[in-house]
């Protein structure tokens, strides 16, 4: 049944009022809907200004004496000459070799750091190592390497690329005391862990 047209201004105002009063909970809905959006779509506080950036992985399996190689390849991406140098933390370091340990990078040019990780003749067969290959340059950078030692070698080679660059923009998760420049320029040939 139709309203008749004397009750159509007050069902107006009804219906208006009604819109009026549901909105706080409509502009809840909105607001938990593009909350629920922001975590689900993958945004996440990076790791602190002060530890070195996750470059890549590299999984191999190796047989006891065995060699696999870890090509590091390295851009400066600042106008100036860069140091950059290459070490191995943890008990993976014992049987990781560089060559060569330093490079003195020119503006913009790319080189190409080779780490061999060779597994000892007295590895057994299951046995996990892991460990992280340190890269300084104008920033820090780290290669997360895992190794199985297994009957057969299923890896000859993995590369990891990594563009060294300032990071030279405010973030809304930055700290205020987060520098975010190139590190200090390092003399050739100084490949310590700790700054300083």
């Amino acid at each position: 049944m139709k309203p008749s047209a004397e009750k159509l201004p007050t069902l107006a105002i009804g219906n208006s009022l009604a819109r009026i009063l549901d909105m706080p909970t409509q502009l809840a809905a909105a607001f938990v809907g593009s909350a629920l959006e922001r975590t689900s779509s993958g945004c996440t506080i990076p790791a602190p200004c002060w530890e070195p950036q996750h470059a890549g992985s590299c999984s191999l399996t190796l047989v006891p004496g065995n060699t696999v190689i870890i090509r590091v390849h390295v851009l400066n991406c600042g106008w100036t000459r860069q140091v950059v140098a290459v070490s191995a933390l943890g008990k993976l370091a014992g049987w990781i070799t560089f060559t060569p340990t330093t490079l003195m990078l020119d503006p913009q040019e790319r080189a190409t750091l080779r780490v061999a990780v060779q597994a000892p003749d007295w590895a057994k067969a299951g046995e996990r190592l892991s460990g992280p290959i340190v890269i300084r340059g104008c920033r820090n950078h780290f290669v997360r390497v895992e190794v199985t030692i297994g009957d057969c070698t299923t890896d000859s080679c993995c590369d990891i690329t990594i563009d060294d660059c300032a990071d030279n923009v405010h973030h809304w998760y930055d700290h205020f005391y987060c520098s975010r420049p190139c590190n200090a320029p390092r003399p050739p040939g100084t490949v310590g862990v700790k700054d300083g």
